[in-house]
């Protein structure tokens, strides 16, 4: 440790007080730092070979840090591989059960919500955050940042469902109004889980800033017990955009009524027959 301290920087300006001739053993290697490094040269240290030394450190753990990177990005790939063929399992299982139309709704379903959702997102974010020094990974403001374009990609949801748009603009305003809370939430949650930042202490940490301690940790919680089918999950979330309920309050207000209650009423049972039939 001496020698890895001193070669460099003090082998031009230490000077010994007693002009070279210092005795330098074990009992007494503390009283002149320069005599000492001499000593250290003289037994064949050299500073090439320590430099060499740390220059192959700093290459080893840029190959770990590599190679964790790469593992990292490996279990997600494989996670969404694996949870893809399930999935397209029950998928060609079910075909055979449901109408061309409603096979179609379906297929149109799950790939606007595979392109949309924010998957691609979230993957991005996580070779970023990756790439980052280790203490600089999952602060506060860009989890926050990731968790609020997640939400707000919910809106892409509604804007490419043909029943959505087919309704008259006050009643998708107040759809929207009332659902896209749900919508953005249990998606963002979906997503996240999905690519196993749930289980990244340091990412929920950041979390819990953003979401309220009990309903984060409740959620997880229940996350992690249940083995999600993604397409149950974009079907629930079809049935959500078109549902009418909302909080109970009271208010000097007059409620606001849909205009076209049936035709909504008529999108729901489209859908909940659709997830019925995919379920059983």
């Amino acid at each position: 440790m001496f020698f890895k301290r001193n070669a460099e920087s003090r082998q031009e300006h230490s000077k010994c007080h007693f002009n070279g001739h210092c005795e330098i053993n074990s009992l007494n290697r503390h009283l002149c730092s320069s005599c000492r490094l001499v000593k250290c040269f003289e037994s064949g240290m050299q500073i090439q070979m320590l430099r060499s030394s740390i220059i192959k450190k700093n290459k080893t753990k840029r190959k770990i840090k590599e190679t964790e990177r790469l593992d990292i990005l490996t279990t997600l790939n494989n996670t969404n591989r694996t949870q893809n063929t399930l999935n397209s399992n029950r998928l060609q299982s079910a075909q055979s059960t449901f109408s061309i139309n409603d096979w179609n709704l379906l297929s149109n379903l799950t790939q606007c919500y595979d392109e949309l959702g924010g998957f691609s997102l979230v993957q991005d974010f996580i070779r970023e955050q990756n790439s980052l020094p280790p203490k600089a990974r999952y602060k506060r403001t860009s989890v926050s940042q990731l968790i609020l374009s997640l939400i707000g990609r919910s809106q892409l949801f509604y804007e490419n469902n043909t029943h959505f748009i087919s309704l008259c603009s006050h009643d998708r305003s107040i759809l929207v109004h009332s659902s896209m809370k749900y919508i953005g939430s249990l998606g963002a949650c979906f997503i996240i889980r999905n690519n196993d930042l749930w289980n990244n202490l340091i990412f929920y940490k950041s979390a819990e800033n953003f979401y309220r301690f009990n309903t984060l940790a409740g959620t997880v919680r229940i996350l992690n017990q249940l083995d999600f089918d993604s397409t149950f999950l974009k079907l629930a979330l079809a049935i959500l955009v078109f549902s009418t309920f909302d909080y109970t309050y009271y208010s000097n207000l007059a409620p606001v009524e849909l205009f076209d209650i049936k035709t909504i009423l008529h999108i729901q049972n489209i859908y909940a027959e659709l997830v019925w039939q995919y379920l059983t």
